[in-house]
């Protein structure tokens, strides 16, 4: 911990004003916990640092919205698995994303059914090509440029469990009146008492 308190505070020099950890932690691609560590670390030394804890809210893909913006959406996977002939509906819902990806698929006009088909209800591409919609929108989530997402957009996306809101604290480091970018640990002061323990 020693190295992050000595980084910390070497960086606080250098840039003068203020540090946000969040922001630090993901420049210097070291984990949010150890700056925070560092920070509490710097703050029992007296003041070193001021430190004002801030707390902000943003978007994060879940597991199920990372398959997603690696796979396609549901609805889109649905339809790239429609051979040319069409598919039985009763083999399309074997498919893992057959159940959800059909009635979102349906709902986009992307496939149609044929219930005339000789076996049973046949499933069709209504159309040529799609846009992945869904996938498009978690990739600016993903690349942290959901501001061109409206809120009922992304509502929408965390109704189907494809994002979450996280709120992250993090800490507003400023020089304190005390201010050095070396830090001695101070010296214990032992007494008989304490020894005789």
């Amino acid at each position: 911990m020693a190295a992050e308190r000595e980084l910390l505070l070497g960086l606080q020099e250098a840039e003068g004003g203020g540090l946000d950890s969040g922001e630090l932690a993901v420049r210097l691609g070291l984990d949010h916990q150890l700056l925070v560590g560092a920070v509490k670390s710097l703050q029992t030394l007296g003041d070193v640092i001021e430190a004002e804890l801030r707390s902000s809210k943003h978007w994060e893909l879940t597991e199920e919205g990372k398959e997603i913006v690696e796979k396609g959406s549901h609805e889109a996977r649905v339809f790239d698995s429609i051979p040319p002939n069409g598919i039985a509906q009763s083999d399309l819902m074997k498919l893992p994303s057959g159940k959800v990806g059909f009635n979102k698929a349906m709902s986009n006009k992307w496939i149609r059914i044929d219930k005339s088909a000789k076996g049973g209800p046949r499933i069709h591409k209504a159309t040529n090509c799609i846009e992945d919609v869904v996938k498009n929108k978690l990739l600016l989530i993903q690349q942290r440029k959901d501001s061109s997402l409206d809120d009922k957009e992304k509502n929408e996306l965390k109704k189907r469990k494809l994002l979450s809101e996280v709120t992250l604290k993090t800490y507003w480091i400023t020089k304190g009146s005390s201010f050095t970018t070396t830090v001695v640990k101070q010296d214990t002061e032992l007494t008989p008492e304490m020894i005789a323990k």
